[in-house]
């Protein structure tokens, strides 16, 4: 028995008649139709929501004040081509110039309940294919075939009533309550749980993807579609691959408490446990912990567990923990964890991100670990450590590498190779590229009759050295210097540094000699020169073949088999160019 046929989504049950408001609207200062709707949702303390493409929220507003009801006001705004609903604290703007119609027959088959029918165009009377058809109590769904026609099969017999919902892009949502000869009692409505979540985009980006495009299917993005933002509840799903499932093609529309993949699954969501022995793809959001064999999907955000042998990709933020085999990708924040045995990627902030190869992020407030190579393009938080390079776009407190390190602000140390920064005190490296450090050129000559060519460059505390040298007496050695400094002191005129150098010297035919040798250099500077002097003390390993005096004053020495070592001391001095 057909009751009633009305234009009303069951969401209206729970609304809290915004729409009948009574709102008194004076304009504002831009006059467009975005700062109206902000204005009047702040004042009233709900959200508008929409699809951003159909809105032109920098329009003109058709009138410059307005007092009445807010369905009137977005009528006046919107025209007939669009309808208003409301949910929760939603008041939804949906474009649905269409009007959708429908034959109705119930049939009682044993214990089911059977309602065939065909879906048509209010205006045309065309059969509408791909429109959604669902029951809110029994949580029953289908879909109209290329004729409009569908079955519905419900598993009550004597249901208290029918809420049948018709529901197609473009077109004006319908419904329609079908009464068995029982006693109508809407109070048994609340007993299935819907709700409205207002679209991101996350779902166009997951369904666009390559592994969207090759495992959800047309009817579950037809379903995505018309039933745009709404969504029930249900506590267990099963399904073989997506849309072969328990909850056929309408699984995209629920959120499930458990879900078991046996090769892969399409649902909306997950707040509880999902497992999958290939792959796990969600529309919108997990709670809770979800694995996977191969590869996990969520088109919104995660809030939980994840763990999958081969990628990780999240479009909206991720709060929790994150392991993949190869990649883990989060397309908004991330505030917790990502290990991944090759890369982490995250498009906004990460807390901690740990991987075997690389590690990019916008920005980072904990720290990277990768084999290679860690990247941000804002702060790198506390702590970058990569085999090869990292990089930070502003501050971050430490940086260690095996080549290359550079960042804005350094707070700590940098140690690396080649060190590049803004400002930094502590930086260690043979070469330092520094913007409030110093860099100098010297030419010195010490006790063991080296002359050396050396740059030193570094921070405002540490520096690093690489020079070069060459003695001619009693033999010609080529000498090579790498080593570290410190500015101890550094007064208007007077500095004093320490430094530790390891020298390697041969002459290339057969004698090769090493030296470590500790210097401390006082001495005073005159605008960008620098005059030092000062005493070292260097502990040698000499060749076996080296029949020379040790340079310098000799505290102690002994040859054996290996060659000569050597504990001596001396002075060294020269002259330094600042730039």
């Amino acid at each position: 028995m057909l009751l009633a046929i009305g234009s009303t989504f069951q969401g209206l049950l729970y609304a809290q008649d915004y729409l009948l408001r009574e709102i008194d609207f004076s304009g504002t200062a831009e006059g467009n139709v975005g700062s109206a709707m902000e204005e009047i949702a702040g004042r009233h303390g709900f959200y508008f929501s929409y699809q951003s493409s159909l809105v032109d929220l920098e329009s003109k507003l058709p009138f410059s004040s307005y007092q009445g009801k807010l369905a009137g006001f977005l009528q006046g705004v919107f025209g007939d081509s669009h309808e208003f609903r409301e949910h929760d604290a939603y008041v939804i703007i949906r474009y649905a110039p269409g009007k959708l119609d429908a034959d109705l027959e119930m049939v009682a088959d044993g214990k089911s309940l059977v309602i065939q029918g065909q879906i048509r165009d209010y205006h045309t009377a065309e059969p509408v294919s791909t429109a959604s058809i669902y029951e809110k109590n029994g949580l029953a769904y289908a879909m109209s075939d290329g004729q409009g026609n569908f079955e519905l099969r419900l598993k009550s017999a004597s249901p208290s009533s029918v809420w049948l919902t018709l529901r197609k892009e473009e077109y004006r949502d319908t419904s329609f309550v079908l009464l068995p000869p029982v006693q109508v009692d809407l109070d048994k409505h609340a007993g299935s749980r819907f709700r409205f979540l207002p679209g991101n985009g996350s779902a166009d980006n997951l369904e666009e993807s390559f592994w969207g495009g090759m495992f959800i299917g047309f009817r579950q993005r037809m379903q995505r579609l018309n039933l745009a933002g709404f969504f029930a509840e249900s506590p267990v799903q099963m399904s073989l691959i997506p849309g072969l499932s328990t909850q056929g093609v309408f699984s995209s529309q629920m959120i499930n408490n458990f879900s078991l993949n046996l090769l892969g699954g399409y649902t909306a969501g997950v707040e509880g446990l999902e497992v999958a022995g290939l792959f796990n793809m969600n529309q919108r959001m997990v709670s809770g912990m979800q694995t996977a064999g191969l590869f996990n999907m969520v088109g919104g955000g995660v809030s939980g567990f994840q763990a999958a042998g081969i990628f990780n990709n999240v479009y909206d933020s991720l709060s929790g923990f994150q392991v993949a085999g190869i990649l883990n990708k989060v397309g908004n924040d991330l505030n917790g964890a990502q290990v991944a045995g090759l890369v982490n990627q995250v498009a906004g902030k990460a807390r901690i991100q740990i991987a075997g190869l690389a590690n990019r992020s916008y920005s980072t407030d904990g720290f990277q670990l990768a084999g290679l190579i860690n990247r941000t393009k804002a702060g790198a938080g506390k702590v970058q450590i990569a085999g090869i390079l990292n990089q930070s776009g502003a501050n971050v407190d430490y940086q260690v590498s095996g080549l290359f390190n550079k960042a804005d602000t350094v707070v700590g140390l940098q140690l690396s190779l080649v060190n590049v920064a803004a400002s930094s005190d502590y930086t260690l490296g043979l070469v330092n590229i520094v913007g409030d450090g110093e860099k100098s050129i010297s030419v010195g000559l010490d006790e063991s009759s080296f002359v050396q060519l050396s740059l030193r460059s570094g921070g405002r505390k540490l520096y690093g050295l690489l020079g070069t040298g060459l003695r001619l007496h009693p033999i010609t050695l080529f000498g090579l210097d790498l080593g570290l400094g410190w500015h101890a002191i550094r007064k208007r005129s007077y500095f004093m540094d320490v430094e530790l150098v390891n020298r390697l010297s041969s002459d290339f035919a057969g004698i090769s000699n090493h030296s470590n040798v500790f210097r401390m250099l006082q001495g005073f500077q005159s605008g960008r020169m620098k005059y030092y002097a000062g005493p070292t003390i260097a502990f040698s390993v000499l060749d076996q073949s080296w029949a020379w005096p040790v340079g310098g004053w000799v505290i102690a020495e002994k040859r054996n088999s290996r060659g000569l070592f050597a504990l001596h001391a001396g002075l060294t001095g020269g002259v330094q160019y600042v730039f």
